[in-house]
Formats: structure tokens, C-alpha cells, sequence
């Protein structure tokens, strides 16, 4: 769990650095593309999965300290027979 966890918040680390190259509306005039915001919503957009990866990695590191712990403390419990 820890290894997929630091995968995948290394791949939030690859995507948090990405740049979107903007458009500039003067190449594009009387052009419905060219008065899209498109790269402003995507960098948003992606703002938002690289936080909500980050936040699963996290949630994945504290499940896994949280079950090896549990396991430390009952493991006396549940011997194999």
C-alpha cells in the first residue's frame, strides 16, 4: 500500500508541475476558441486531482501505519494453528 501510495504521489508531484500553454485571443480573433479560457480550466481542474492524489496518498500511509500497528498490538491474538 505504501509503494502505490508513493507512486501515486509522485505522479501528483509530475502533474503539479505541468504548464499549459495559453492562447493568445489576438491569434484566434472573432474565434470562439480564442475567448475560451481552456487552459485556465484545465490548470484549475488539475489543481484539484493533484490535491485529491496527495490526499488518497496520505489516506493510504496512515491506513497502512494504522493496520501495522493493529497488527503489532492482536497479533498474539491470532496465531496460526
Amino acid at each position: 500500500l505504501r509503494t502505490v501510495a508513493d507512486h501515486v504521489m509522485q505522479a501528483a508531484d509530475v502533474i503539479a508541475e505541468m504548464r499549459w500553454p495559453g492562447l493568445d485571443p489576438n491569434d484566434l480573433q472573432r474565434s470562439a476558441v480564442g475567448r475560451a479560457a481552456a487552459p485556465d480550466l484545465v490548470a484549475a481542474r488539475l489543481t484539484e486531482v493533484v490535491a485529491n492524489m496527495r490526499g488518497w496518498a496520505l489516506a493510504a500511509h496512515l491506513s497502512a501505519d494504522a493496520i501495522e500497528r493493529v497488527d503489532r498490538q492482536n497479533g498474539d491474538h491470532f496465531r496460526p494453528r
